[in-house]
């Protein structure tokens, strides 16, 4: 199955990429614990890099508690198959994608997902058989070169398990999603190290810092995390309850394009694009923030 019109791919668009030499940045979203926002900042990040007319893929990962179907808005009537499924063997990974790029009305770019089984029965099944390396491999690489991707983001289960390690593997960059508390932060270090084991660049976003934290402090933090786990600390940004409902029901950016917010995550995009091309710096910097927060 080929991809979907309002995601084209011409014969000349395909030349060009690989005359460019141009590959798949595979970024694997994860966090140490749950309750980050990792899937809402997933979803956003994503929307973003399309709307800045990158062709982005989304996979969800998460597959013992599947939700970026909720944040995109999408029902069990648009799915055809899961990311699941295709892990299992029973379907090619093209009857997986649910194409977003109308939905969102792109004027540029591309924006496609594979949800997650979000039924018992699905949820169960996968983690009695599992999957291997090689099987998720080809997926990606399947997506990659069907929709001529520039970014493929994984939204992994938070922890550190199999399919996360998995992520991690094949990924290019791992972005981490961390809170301010300790557990969670000794939990960013060590997936740090792991990634760093496996010569992966890491970019870490602070998010749901406490309102007892001020802007300044949390820079001090952002500098701290940044000089002891040696990554690149895109911002941090802090915790409000209203904006934490707001984003729990769609993609923010889509819903409130004027908000500050908004042109946060554009910010933040552009950072993280950024960091992708320059690589690990022997200084990182830091953004803090100065709008609303991330939930």
């Amino acid at each position: 199955m080929l991809p979907t019109e309002s995601c084209p791919i011409t014969d000349k668009a395909f030349r060009d990429r690989r005359e460019a030499l141009k590959i798949v940045n595979i970024i694997s979203v994860q966090s140490f614990k749950g309750g980050t926002g990792k899937s809402t900042i997933s979803a956003n990040l994503a929307v973003t890099l399309a709307q800045l007319g990158k062709r982005v893929g989304v996979v969800d990962l998460d597959l013992e508690g599947p939700g970026l179907h909720v944040i995109f808005g999408v029902s069990d009537a648009d799915i055809k198959a899961t990311i699941n499924d295709v892990l299992q063997h029973k379907v090619p990974v093209s009857q997986s994608v649910v194409d977003l790029t109308s939905k969102i009305q792109l004027k540029a770019g591309c924006l496609i997902f594979c949800p997650a089984g979000h039924k018992l029965d699905e949820i169960l099944s996968i983690l009695d058989t599992g999957f291997n390396l090689y099987t998720f491999k080809r997926v990606l690489e399947d997506l990659a070169r069907d929709y001529n991707l520039d970014y493929l983001l994984i939204d992994s289960h938070p922890g550190i398990e199999k399919d996360t390690l998995l992520s991690m593997a094949l990924c290019d960059y791992l972005v981490l999603i961390s809170r301010v508390d300790q557990q969670d932060l000794f939990g960013s270090g060590v997936m740090t190290e792991v990634a760093s084991q496996l010569r992966k660049s890491v970019v870490l976003i602070l998010n749901m810092v406490p309102s007892s934290v001020s802007e300044k402090e949390a820079a001090k933090i952002a500098e701290r995390l940044a000089e002891l786990f040696h990554l690149h600390v895109l911002t941090a940004l802090p915790f409000n309850s209203d904006v934490l409902e707001n984003l729990s029901k769609g993609v923010f950016v889509l819903e409130k394009p004027k908000d500050p917010l908004t042109k946060r995550f554009t910010e933040i995009a552009m950072k993280m694009l950024e960091a992708i091309e320059t690589g690990p710096a022997d200084d990182p910097s830091t953004t803090q923030s100065t709008s609303q927060p991330v939930a």
